[in-house]
């Protein structure tokens, strides 16, 4: 019967086979929908009671970046050594899903405070690995699997459902987290989130892929030469040179949120919970609208649009400390934050070839990773040095450069390519 309804959720498909994808991509997203928002905005509060310092906590959002950065060619190749997408993506799936049975060893294991937290950190980190291979082969299936006429659709209509469920599971979970003593809530909250991840994998396992011609595939460079390619691609190095201008005004304020909320602010899992539901309910509300921009408009503009609502952000945060308003400019970051995740996803499966996807994935990947790792240090330094309502000013006017910047320098490529 469920099948039955999300198949005609999607009667616009013609393709039988692509849309049957549709439907198990739809039901293997929210399972994991399911685990992303029981643990999702926990991480951080999670780190606090194993013990983490501030500089543990500003680690836990840049040492997986830095592996993640480091993974990415190590992953290609052997991504590249079978002969599909869909078989790489099951087993490094499987891996860096079993780790949440390591978190949730750790919250009742008897070590140290110290030495828990450094386990978390690091093991967080490692984790990276096999999610970079899992995350590389799904985003080069799913540009192959679906056509780029429906694809905005899709995933549009993908989001807006696993963005719900997700938001239920975080209300469930920070109520669970508060009503549970230490360190049985998260513990119990880990083993919960596999149970469904691995439901997820299995209807990964469902998924049919649409091969690509033989002699494309076999035309097309593999390995280290696939990378070779890449450099004189003008229109995809432009797109990744726009977004790490764009990220910076994120990446810059990456570990400062958990900082604020639970060190300083001291907010409870409830809190932070609830922060995402707003955030989770907007999306879910504005996905669709994003979906049919994207295809009226065109992703570049959306992006551009998204990105730049986001200015107003660290200004708001520096100084207030009210939950309530923090709550407020959730409902405006998830409003706008669907947009831009949507514009940003099909920017880069239109700006990459489908038989060397993997390998572009990467580069893409490897840039705003690179960008990922410095710039939430340097924004917990300088808050170390100056204090936190001075950072976020300094981060509301790095985000309006930037915003400004990436505007110029899209448009004159815009210009350049007409």
């Amino acid at each position: 019967m469920a099948q039955f309804i999300i198949l005609r959720f999607f009667k616009y498909i013609p393709d039988p086979v692509e849309r049957q994808n549709a439907v198990n991509s739809l039901i293997d997203g929210s399972l994991f929908a399911v685990m992303s928002g029981l643990t999702q905005p926990f991480w951080g509060a999670f780190a606090v009671q194993l013990g983490a310092s501030d500089y543990m906590v500003g680690l836990l959002t840049s040492l997986p970046a830095l592996v993640n950065l480091l993974a990415q060619v190590p992953a290609v190749l052997l991504i590249d050594r079978y002969d599909n997408r869909k078989m790489p993506t099951l087993r490094s799936a499987f891996v860096s899903r079993s780790f949440l049975l390591l978190f949730a060893f750790l919250a009742i294991a008897p070590l140290p405070p110290g030495a828990s937290a450094w386990c978390f950190v690091l093991a967080f980190a490692i984790r990276s690995f096999p999610e970079t291979m899992c995350n590389i082969a799904w985003t080069a299936m799913m540009g192959e699997m679906f056509s780029s006429r429906f694809r905005a659709r899709i995933f549009a209509d993908r989001n807006m459902v696993t963005t719900f469920i997700s938001l239920l599971a975080t209300i469930a979970a920070g109520q669970m987290l508060d009503i549970l003593p230490w360190p049985v809530n998260f513990a119990a909250l880990y083993l919960i989130g596999y149970g469904f991840v691995m439901g997820s994998w299995y209807y990964l396992t469902l998924h049919k892929e649409i091969p690509l011609p033989e002699e494309e595939r076999i035309n097309a460079p593999t390995g280290l030469r696939a990378f070779q390619a890449i450099r004189g691609d003008t229109r995809f190095i432009k797109f990744v040179i726009g977004l790490l201008i764009i990220y910076i005004g994120f990446h810059f304020t990456a570990a400062l949120w958990t900082i604020l909320w639970v060190r300083i602010m001291g907010l409870s899992n409830t809190w932070l919970g609830l922060f995402t539901t707003v955030s989770g309910i907007m999306s879910f509300l504005t996905y669709r609208y994003w979906g049919r921009l994207i295809e009226k408009h065109g992703a570049q503009r959306v992006l551009l649009l998204t990105s730049g609502a986001h200015v107003i952000v660290p200004l708001v945060y520096g100084h207030s400390r009210s939950p309530y308003v923090h709550l407020l400019v959730h409902v405006l970051t998830g409003s706008f934050g669907a947009g831009l995740n949507l514009s940003v996803f099909n920017m880069l499966l239109d700006v990459t070839p489908d038989a060397t996807r993997p390998a572009y994935v990467a580069v893409y990947n490897m840039a705003l990773g690179l960008s990922n790792v410095v710039w939430p240090l340097v924004g917990v330094s300088l808050y170390d040095a100056i204090g936190m309502t001075r950072t976020l000013d300094i981060a509301f006017l790095i985000r309006i450069c930037v915003a400004v910047a990436a505007g110029l320098f899209f448009r004159e490529h815009q210009h350049k390519s007409g």
